[in-house]
């Protein structure tokens, strides 16, 4: 098989050139995903839902603090401690059927089908983000690391879920 963008040949079963990193099912997709860059936005999606948790603490006690005293801020506080991570759950939840996820969005990657390029959609997305990414961290996180040795860049959740990471161009 012979890359589109590089016209280089490329391992057989191989998704991505060894030479230019297209993505050869669908090369207008992307390339590989860096690893570290992977790494970072999976990193990036609790500590987004972390600050808006403490963001929402934080307005309540200056809007609680200057409205209603020490009642008003304790009732404040409870209902943005509720209501910005729920929005943070729902902006989550709909960036899925996207392929994506907020700290994939932030860095310009992009999870598709490893065959097609497809968006994988909800479910798909659902499988490997929530029960693929528990699976990988088992075993002293071998899972994330299986991505090292993979020609594809594939870790455990992604094998799950048959897709691939690729960074948007």
């Amino acid at each position: 098989m012979t890359c589109r963008s590089c016209n280089q040949e490329v391992t057989p079963d191989s998704v991505f050139c060894q030479w230019c990193s297209a993505f050869l099912p669908a090369p207008g997709r992307g390339a590989k995903a860096n690893l570290f860059r992977r790494w970072v936005a999976m990193a990036i999606d609790p500590v987004i839902a972390v600050f808006m948790y403490l963001a929402a603490l934080l307005v309540a006690a200056v809007v609680g603090g200057v409205v209603g005293g020490e009642e008003g801020a304790a009732g404040l506080s409870i209902v943005l401690s509720i209501v910005f991570p729920l929005a943070y759950f729902v902006w989550f939840l709909t960036l899925l059927p996207k392929g994506l996820t907020p700290g994939k969005k932030l860095l310009g990657l992009q999870v598709v089908n490893h065959q097609t390029g497809a968006i994988p959609g909800f479910g798909t997305m659902f499988l490997r983000e929530i029960v693929g990414r528990f699976l990988s961290g088992l075993f002293l996180g071998l899972g994330y690391f299986w991505a090292l040795w993979n020609k594809n860049a594939q870790a455990w959740h992604d094998k799950l879920a048959g897709t691939v990471v690729v960074k948007t161009t």
